[in-house]
């Protein structure tokens, strides 16, 4: 209280007047401080298949004086791109990192410092409900502010239709739901406690007509996003850990077949590929054979479970796996031949 009546007693005169709520003075401190971190993204996309082209839009903010972290989908297959800062002044960027499995890149800006820099906030469980800001530039205009709540942590919905290319988001278990309107242009925006630090990254929107006031914002956690810039400034890759193996979910193959093998639940998935070298690889996996037109005659490895936790399907698997980090010892349960064995697998650094 000592440190909000000296923060009340120091605002404008003007301030004073307009604000008597003190959530609501704490809310224009926030973002007075946050805005000048905030840019908007600005570039042309050109379809790899068809060639077309036209103008992109997002959001990113900086997260040290000459790097901003932004959506990797954003920025994919963009040329010219470039950052306009909160001031209006335009700067060319450039792609430094990507961290596909999170949806997550890590651009370079040309010719300025950051005029703010904005601070993760520590890992900790997030109450829902609580109070939160999103900054962005929805529709590609200027960087608004947006309020809500944090409505709820949870994996996608099975009816979410992701837009995203095909393993952008993969490795994300839990996202977090927020209420505050969020639309096209909103992706990379940073979602902010009252304190002003980065509790997500905006990705994706849920429901709702996606301009101004669409729909539910979906954001990746800003733990795993810290993490992960973390990783990249130090490795030049992520370093969660990853199975080094393509996966079929059980529910995409043929009843008739797993019964014979004597699964005769959907539950789980095969392991189709192998990367030499990788984890997979090195723990014995075996994988799926097939002719050289692609007909399954031998199945793989089913995985069953990873460190204790049964699966449904590759998603599951994809997501368990990151979460461990390099050095860990992970206990698959796995169907082979006809019984359930344990198999260690030891996750290994990925390779920049």
């Amino acid at each position: 209280m000592r440190a909000l009546a000296l923060l009340l007693s120091l605002s404008l005169p003007v301030l004073a007047q307009s604000l008597v709520v003190p959530s609501e003075v704490a809310r224009v401190e926030v973002l007075r401080r946050a805005l000048p971190a905030v840019v908007r993204i600005e570039g042309v996309f050109q379809d790899p298949l068809q060639g077309n082209e036209g103008p992109v839009y997002g959001t990113g903010f900086f997260v040290s004086p000459t790097h901003i972290v932004t959506n990797y989908h954003v920025v994919l297959d963009v040329r010219h791109l470039r950052v306009v800062l909160y001031d209006h002044r335009t700067f060319p960027a450039q792609v430094t990192w990507i961290d596909k499995g999170i949806d997550i890149a890590v651009l370079t800006v040309e010719g300025v410092r950051a005029p703010a820099i904005l601070q993760f906030a520590p890992a900790q469980n997030l109450p829902i409900g609580m109070s939160l800001l999103v900054v962005g530039s929805p529709e590609g205009g200027p960087i608004l502010a947006l309020s809500g709540i944090l409505s709820g942590i949870a994996p996608l919905s099975a009816t979410f239709q992701d837009t995203r290319p095909r393993g952008v988001g993969d490795e994300i278990a839990d996202y977090l739901y927020t209420d505050a309107p969020v639309a096209q242009g909103n992706s990379g925006s940073p979602v902010l406690d009252l304190e002003g630090q980065v509790v997500g990254v905006i990705d994706s929107i849920v429901g709702g007509p996606g301009g101004l006031g669409g729909g539910i914002g979906l954001a990746i956690p800003g733990p795993l996003v810290h993490q992960s810039v973390v990783d990249l400034e130090r490795y030049g890759a992520p370093q969660r850990g990853w199975l080094g193996a393509s996966l079929i979910s059980l529910d995409q193959l043929d009843p008739l077949l797993l019964a014979k093998l004597g699964l005769y639940s959907s539950q789980g998935a095969m392991i189709n590929k192998i990367v030499p070298g990788g984890p997979a690889a090195l723990a014995g996996l075996r994988a799926a054979q097939r002719t050289p037109d692609g007909k399954l005659v031998a199945m793989g490895d089913v995985i069953l479970a990873v460190g204790g936790h049964p699966v449904a399907n590759a998603e599951q698997v994809i997501q368990l796996i990151a979460q461990y980090r390099p050095g860990d010892r992970v206990p698959l349960i796995i169907w082979r031949s006809g019984r359930r064995i344990e198999v260690i697998v030891t996750m290994i650094a990925r390779r920049g």
